[in-house]
């Protein structure tokens, strides 16, 4: 095996799969593939402790990912490599199997193969502190206990983001930018069109995981907002085009707003984030801005806060404009009158539909009941 580089083992029987993996990962590893878990079995008994990670496929024909995972404990390779598991996000049952049996991580299909490598240098990197703060100890008493210091980090950080959304969401509340229900709808209309794209279109990549990131992000998306003077941001009637030029900033002053203020260790995080900031008013044929980027140059969730924040833009009361009906919302932005959008996050649209309309309706009633009351 080549030193050069860490070993990786992947065992997956579609070859497509195994393809896009080594494709994105060979830079990275030395990287070994076998179609069937027999031989991924065998790879793993005889030649296990030169591997750095092993990435399995659950779904197996014969021999499954739960298999070899129950055979390499009898072979006390458990927990001394780490191993990763491909699953689907319904497998459940078969995921909570996984990570009893000694998995470090679980990775849910449909997967982006560049976050892959996050995942297996995440595993490695605790397997490496396992061995040098083990110091004698039962080695999976250490990793428990550093897996579960890293999920109580991982709580403390969301539990920390979600109150600065909070935060952010009161100031721009206050400064009657848009109520706070906007930003309320605005995530649950994203939520609805990310699952709606995960499941219908996976060479997106989305995830059930990125989807709470996205979710996120799109909280976030009108920050630049604070910056824009109130004179433009209260103007009852049209922009003029100077006016409409500060307006337009508000989307890289909010990217880099977000750059002085997210953790830059959570990459995904800021990435996502500072894209969505920057990029939600770009359009499908480059009529969109700062940028002006087409297609697929727009990133996905970058594509869904857009939408998400056009269809309640339409269906809200704001300074300049008053509402209009869920149905004519639907129309407009189906007929194009918003700018183009990707056609299959309009198919998505379309499917969420009803959902979105009734949320919208739910929530526009209890807005107007607490401006009454």
């Amino acid at each position: 095996m080549d030193k050069r580089k860490r070993n990786l083992l992947i065992i997956d029987n579609t070859s497509r799969s195994r393809n896009l993996l080594k494709d994105s990962l060979r830079d990275h590893f030395m990287c070994f593939d076998v179609d069937t878990g027999e031989k991924g079995l065998k790879v793993v008994t005889e030649v296990g402790k030169r591997l750095s990670a092993v990435l399995i496929n659950l779904v197996m024909s014969r021999v499954s990912a739960v298999t070899i995972l129950q055979e390499m404990n009898k072979a006390g390779l458990i927990p001394g490599l780490p191993v990763i598991v491909l699953v689907a996000a319904k497998a459940a049952d078969e995921e909570k199997e996984c990570y009893q049996l000694g998995a470090m991580d679980v990775i849910h299909k449909p997967y982006d193969p560049s976050s892959v490598l996050r995942h297996i240098r995440r595993a490695i990197e605790i397997q490496e502190r396992v061995k040098k703060d083990s110091t004698g100890a039962d080695p999976v008493s250490v990793l428990s206990r550093m897996i579960m210091q890293q999920s109580r980090a991982l709580e403390r950080q969301k539990d920390n983001n979600d109150h600065i959304v909070d935060a952010i969401c009161s100031i721009v509340e206050f400064r009657h930018l848009e109520s706070g229900f906007h930003m309320q709808r605005i995530r649950e209309f994203t939520r609805i069109l990310a699952s709606l794209v995960m499941n219908n279109y996976p060479e997106y990549g989305i995830t059930p995981d990125s989807i709470d990131i996205i979710v996120q992000a799109a909280a976030w998306h009108d920050i630049g907002k604070i910056v824009i003077p109130d004179a433009i941001i209260l103007k009852p009637g049209k922009l003029t085009a100077d006016e409409f030029d500060v307006m337009k900033s508000h989307t890289t002053r909010g990217a880099e707003i977000l750059e002085t203020m997210l953790d830059k260790e959570d990459t995904e995080l800021f990435r996502i984030c500072s894209d969505v900031a920057r990029h939600h008013h770009e359009k499908f044929d480059g009529g969109g801005y700062p940028d002006k980027l087409v297609g697929d140059a727009i990133s996905m969730p970058s594509q869904i806060c857009g939408l998400a924040d056009i269809y309640d833009a339409l269906n809200s009361d704001r300074s300049y404009k008053a509402a209009v009906s869920p149905d004519r919302a639907f129309e407009m932005i189906v007929g194009g009158e918003t700018g183009a959008f990707n056609p299959k996050l309009l198919n998505c649209f379309k499917m969420g539909r009803a959902e979105l309309e009734g949320y919208a309706v739910r929530t526009r009633e209890e807005e107007k009941a607490q401006l009454e009351g």
